[in-house]
C-alpha cells in the first residue's frame, strides 16, 4: 500500500509539474455542455538540438503520464481489494445440540443439565429441545451458504487484486516501451526537419543559378544566338522549381509546427534546427533473435498474461467442470498469443536490420558518387583556369557537387534514424 501512495503522489506531481490554466466555458450550442480547454505556458525558443528536442518530449509526454496515472490507480485498487479482503468477516458457526432423547435427558453428562426422573418433564423437556435443534440446524445451513457465498466473493477478490498486479507490471513495461517509442518517433521527425532545411538550401542555391541560365538564354535569343522557345524553357524549368521550393517550404513550417507542439514550445517559422553532430556510419552489428526476443518489452507483457493464466488455473474457485475448462483454454490461449507475438517480432527484427544495411549501404554509394564528382570538379576548375569553360558553366558543376552532398547527408540522416532503431531492439523496444 505504501508503494501504492508513492505512486500515485509521483503520478499528481507530474501532472502539477505543467503549468496550465484551466478554462472553463459553456458551448454556445448547449449551454449545459461544459467544454474545458488546457492553455498551456508555451516556452520561446531561437534554436534548437536534438538533445534539447529529446528531453522536452519526453517530459511533456501525456502518453506517459497517463500510463503513470494508470499504473498509480492498478496499485491503489489492488492496496483496496487487499485490504478489503483482510477485514472480510466469517459467518461461521457451528450449530449446538441439546438432549433430545429420554435416554439423553436422563444421563446428560453435564453438570449444567441436571439428569430429569419425572416423566412429565422427561416428555415436555424431548419435545422442547427437538424443535430448538430443528432451528439450530436450519441456522446452520443457512449460515454455511453465507460462508460459501464469503468465500466466493474473498476467490474473485483475490483473482481480482493478483490481475491488477500483473496489470500493473505490463503496465510498467508499457511506459518503458512508449519512452523508447516516443525518443526514436522524435528522432525521425528531427530528421525529416534537418533534411527538409539542407533540401530547401540547396534548391535555393540552384534557384539562383537557374536564373543566371535564364539570363544567359535571353541575351542569346537577343543575339540569334536562341530561340524564344529555349528561353521558355528555361523559364518553365523555374517555375517549377518555385513551385516545389514553396511546398517543400509549406511541408517545412507544418513539421515546425509539429515538433513545437509535441514539445511544448511556441512555434517559429524562422526556429533554428542545428544539424546532428558527428553521425558514426559503421556496418550494422546484429544482435541474435533470441537475445531481442528475451529482451522485447511485448514478450514480457506476454510472459506476465500467461503467468496470470497459469496462476488462475490454480487458484479460481469454480462451480463446475465447465469453469475448469475455460481456465484451461484461457491458457492455450495466452501461450498461442506468445507464440504469436515472437513471429511477429521475428521478422519486425529481420526488417529493422535489412532495413538499417540498406542505409548503410546507401551511404556508401553517395559517398562514392560524392568522391567521383569532386574529382570531376578539380578537372572543371582547371579547364577553368585555361579558359576552356565560363564561370557560370564551373558555378553550374559546383552546385552538382552541392546537390551530392546533400544527397550523402541525407543518406547519413536516414542511416542514423534506421541505426537507432536497431539499437533500440537490444533494450527491448522492437517495431
Amino acid at each position: 500500500m505504501k508503494k501504492t501512495l508513492i505512486s500515485l503522489s509521483a503520478a499528481l506531481l507530474l501532472l502539477s509539474s505543467t503549468t496550465q490554466t484551466l478554462v472553463f466555458a459553456d458551448t454556445v450550442q448547449d449551454p449545459n455542455q461544459n467544454v474545458y480547454v488546457n492553455v498551456d505556458d508555451l516556452e520561446t525558443v531561437s534554436s534548437v538540438d536534438l538533445t534539447y528536442v529529446l528531453d522536452k518530449a519526453l517530459k511533456d509526454s501525456h502518453n506517459l503520464a497517463l500510463l503513470t496515472l494508470k499504473y498509480a490507480a492498478q496499485g491503489s485498487k489492488k492496496g483496496d481489494l487487499e485490504q478489503q479482503m483482510n477485514e472480510m468477516g466469517s459467518a461461521s458457526m457451528t450449530p449446538g445440540h441439546l438432549p433430545s432423547t429420554p435416554a439423553e435427558v436422563t444421563h446428560t453428562g453435564n453438570p449444567q443439565l441436571p439428569n430429569l426422573t419425572s416423566p412429565t418433564d422427561i416428555a415436555w423437556t424431548v419435545m422442547q429441545n427437538t424443535a430448538m435443534n430443528q432451528m439450530m440446524q436450519g441456522m446452520g445451513a443457512l449460515a454455511g451458504g453465507m460462508n460459501k457465498i464469503i468465500s466466493s466473493q474473498r476467490a474473485q477478490m483475490s483473482t481480482a487484486a493478483h490481475q491488477l498486479g500483473t496489470d500493473g507490471r505490463n503496465s510498467l513495461l508499457q511506459a518503458d516501451e512508449a519512452k523508447a517509442g516516443i525518443r526514436l518517433q522524435t528522432i525521425a521527425q528531427y530528421v525529416q526537419l534537418v533534411a527538409q532545411k539542407k533540401q530547401l538550401d540547396f534548391m535555393q542555391e540552384y534557384e539562383v543559378v537557374m536564373d543566371k541560365d535564364l539570363l544567359k538564354a535571353t541575351l542569346f535569343a537577343q543575339q540569334g544566338l536562341a530561340s524564344p522557345d529555349d528561353v521558355q524553357t528555361v523559364q518553365k524549368a523555374i517555375n517549377k522549381q518555385k513551385d516545389d521550393i514553396a511546398t517543400l517550404l509549406n511541408n517545412y513550417r507544418l513539421g515546425l509546427v509539429q515538433l513545437s507542439t509535441d514539445i511544448g514550445i511556441s512555434y517559429d517559422p524562422d526556429l533554428v534546427i542545428k544539424d546532428i553532430e558527428s553521425i558514426s556510419v559503421d556496418p550494422i552489428l546484429e544482435t541474435d533473435t533470441t537475445t531481442l526476443l528475451k529482451a522485447s518489452y511485448q514478450m514480457k507483457t506476454a510472459g506476465n498474461n500467461i503467468d496470470e493464466a497459469v496462476w488462475e488455473t490454480g487458484h479460481t474457485v469454480t462451480q463446475n467442470t465447465y469453469g475448469e475448462t475455460y481456465q484451461g483454454v484461457n491458457l492455450a490461449i495466452n501461450g498461442q498469443k506468445n507464440e504469436q507475438s515472437k513471429l511477429e517480432l521475428t521478422k519486425k527484427i529481420q526488417a529493422t536490420y535489412n532495413d538499417a544495411k540498406n542505409a548503410y549501404q546507401a551511404v556508401l554509394t553517395e559517398q562514392r558518387n560524392l568522391n567521383d564528382v569532386q574529382a570531376d570538379l578539380s578537372k572543371m576548375k582547371f579547364r577553368y583556369s585555361v579558359g576552356v569553360i565560363s564561370k557560370h558553366d564551373l558555378n553550374k558543376f559546383e552546385i552538382k557537387v552541392r546537390q551530392n552532398e546533400t544527397a550523402l547527408a541525407a543518406a547519413k540522416l536516414k542511416y542514423y534514424v534506421f541505426n537507432e532503431k536497431a539499437k533500440a531492439m537490444d533494450t527491448g523496444f522492437i517495431q
